[in-house]
């Protein structure tokens, strides 16, 4: 079974290059570092971030190796989407209202965020909401929500 080394920076011993470093994170935080793990499955019992039917994301701090070796001993399929994914977490409801017509007390969701861009939304703690996309939209959709948060005086 091929691992697709190349979507994964700890496969490949490579350094991770953020899709949104020429972006000011002045109003985001990046977190496109952290580790991204696709699952499918019978994935009921995983706690993850909900895909669609039988599958998940599992995101993890650091290297996603030994979590992708043990769900694959499971018997899971296991794809490691670290590098196919930009991340980015923001502060405040209203400038979610105005990215998305989601509903933010359903979260997590799969939607329509920036213009029609589709990404995997999930609210943190309180008014902060990790957002992530298909990495080669993360710099547009990092640009749109700096000019929206401009837009609201931040």
């Amino acid at each position: 079974m091929s691992r697709l080394a190349f979507l994964s920076p700890h496969e490949a011993d490579a350094a991770a290059v953020s899709p949104l470093r020429h972006v000011s994170a002045a109003v985001f935080s990046d977190v496109s570092y952290l580790g991204k793990l696709e699952v499918r499955g019978d994935v009921e019992s995983l706690d993850a971030l909900p895909l669609g039917p039988g599958r998940v994301l599992v995101v993890l701090e650091g290297d996603v190796r030994g979590e992708r070796d043990r769900l694959v001993e499971q018997g899971y399929r296991v794809y490691d989407m670290t590098a196919a994914l930009a991340a980015l977490e923001l502060e405040g409801e209203d400038l979610m209202r105005r990215l998305t017509e989601l509903d933010l007390e359903a979260l997590p969701a799969i939607g329509s965020i920036a213009r029609g861009t589709t990404a995997l939304i999930e609210r943190r703690d309180g008014e902060r909401f990790r957002i992530f996309v298909p990495q080669e939209l993360g710099q547009f959709v990092a640009e749109v929500v700096t000019d929206m948060a401009r837009g609201l005086g931040r």
